[in-house]
């Protein structure tokens, strides 16, 4: 007599949602707090689920970031009393790492802490601070590169939703995101304050909530 037992294990491929959060800047100017989030950041995330623990992603986004010296603790910054608004546009690539295996597509709900990393390409304004000025002027756009990275936590809300919170870390390219370190070739009078050591960071923090689909095919043991 031939026994035959079978069990299948349904998965999802695609996600693809929004997310929103809040965004602040670290730099030269303003407090130096690193999770502090100031300014409404959102945009579109799609991930491709690659097995249960690995999946690329790819996401759009848009915000605000700004800072005052006013709001320093450091008292040399209160003193000098500078402060600059920016907005920024970001298109990245990624991959996320699951701490356990995290099916997509079946009833029930269950979660899993996360690590993700990727490479985004940003568009800012272009700042510079007039030699009378104590606020930055936009001059144009500029085009950087950043590296997003960080923690996060999903739940699988039933068959078809996924919920996650993350903190995202931007390591820019760029330490001129706050026009302390202006290009003085084009702006001769524009002064330039930075020691240009160190890069300017932003910090996204929020949530994404993403629709799954595209099933994969059955496995049959």
């Amino acid at each position: 007599m031939l026994g035959f037992v079978g069990t299948t294990t349904y998965a999802q491929r695609h996600e693809i949602g929004i997310l929103v959060g809040g965004v602040n800047y670290i730099g030269e100017i303003g407090d130096t707090q690193y999770f502090n989030p100031k300014h409404l950041g959102y945009g579109i995330i799609y991930k491709r689920n690659l097995t249960q623990r690995i999946a690329l992603r790819a996401q759009f986004s848009t915000g605000k970031f700004s800072a005052n010296d006013m709001n320093a603790t450091d008292l040399d910054r209160r003193a000098r009393g500078f402060s600059f608004s920016n907005t920024y546009r970001a298109w990245g690539v990624g991959a996320e790492v699951n701490y356990v295996p995290f099916p997509i597509g079946e009833f029930g709900t269950s979660w899993t802490p996360y690590l993700h990393i990727g490479i985004q390409r940003m568009v800012t304004d272009e700042l510079y601070f007039p030699a009378i000025e104590f606020s930055a002027v936009e001059h144009g756009k500029n085009m950087t590169l950043s590296v997003p990275f960080g923690v996060g936590i999903k739940f699988n809300l039933g068959q078809y939703w996924v919920i996650a919170a993350e903190v995202q870390p931007q390591f820019t390219f760029s330490d001129n995101l706050d026009g302390s370190f202006p290009n003085t070739e084009k702006q001769p009078l524009a002064r330039q304050f930075s020691t240009s050591l160190s890069s300017d960071w932003l910090v996204f923090t929020g949530i994404s909530i993403t629709y799954a689909f595209g099933r994969l095919p059955c496995c049959r043991d």
